[in-house]
């Protein structure tokens, strides 16, 4: 079965959303998740150099903790492809673009860039905000 990785990338964060809106149900008539309608949701996929994965991996875990306590952060998931080791995806929600910004400065944002240098590819962000 062929996959092309922009579905694998859209099904793993709709799994990722399912894990952050648990017990919220979808119907009209029930009750409706968290996520504010100026939030913002992002995914980020980081690419790990083969023989870098568990450098990559632990550099990743260290943003988990400090970035959950942040203003603003309504979910923050890192995972692991299981068929493919060295790609790794955050799956974010944000009650507001600000929020975001704010993340991109904070210190442990900014200590991150150094433990990754050389241990990765370019990473790829995308942006989405909520529809209905």
């Amino acid at each position: 079965m062929n996959v092309h990785r922009r579905q694998a990338l859209a099904g793993g964060a709709a799994m990722a959303a399912m894990a952050c809106f648990a017990g919220d149900a979808a119907a009209d008539d029930v009750a409706k998740s968290s996520m504010p309608e100026k939030g913002v949701i992002l995914v980020a996929t980081v690419k790990a150099k083969p023989g870098q994965e568990d450098a990559v991996r632990a550099a990743l875990l260290t943003m988990v903790e400090p970035t959950r306590k942040e203003e603003g952060c309504l979910c923050y998931k890192l995972h692991q492809a299981k068929e493919d080791p060295t790609r790794f995806m955050f799956y974010e929600q944000w009650a507001r673009r600000e929020d975001l910004d704010a993340h991109s400065r904070s210190a442990h944002m900014k200590a991150l860039g150094p433990k990754l240098e050389g241990k990765t590819e370019p990473s790829e962000l995308t942006f989405f905000e909520l529809v209905k």
